[in-house]
């Protein structure tokens, strides 16, 4: 099982989706919110890590992409220690 740690950057129209739902449901995933802060009038942020396969965290980093939603990598690698 791979890991990654990533913020994402939800824009206003997809605040509503259930995205992480669909990362769980849909790829297999285990998210492990560290921080999150989502406004339906402004979208919002999660920072988190991602654990599974590597192969299906990249279909759902995708996957999310594809929904609008900014995938950013936390550290140069995405596996750097964090504080949040």
């Amino acid at each position: 099982m791979d890991s990654i740690r990533v913020q994402l950057n939800y824009p206003l129209e997809t605040v509503h989706e259930p995205l992480l739902y669909h990362l769980v449901t849909d790829y297999d995933l285990i998210p492990d919110i560290r921080r999150a802060r989502i406004d339906v009038n402004a979208g919002g942020f999660i920072f988190m890590e991602l654990s599974g396969a590597s192969d299906n965290i990249e279909q759902g980093l995708q996957y999310l992409r594809r929904h609008g939603v900014d995938v950013g990598l936390v550290g140069l690698d995405g596996a750097e220690d964090w504080s949040i």
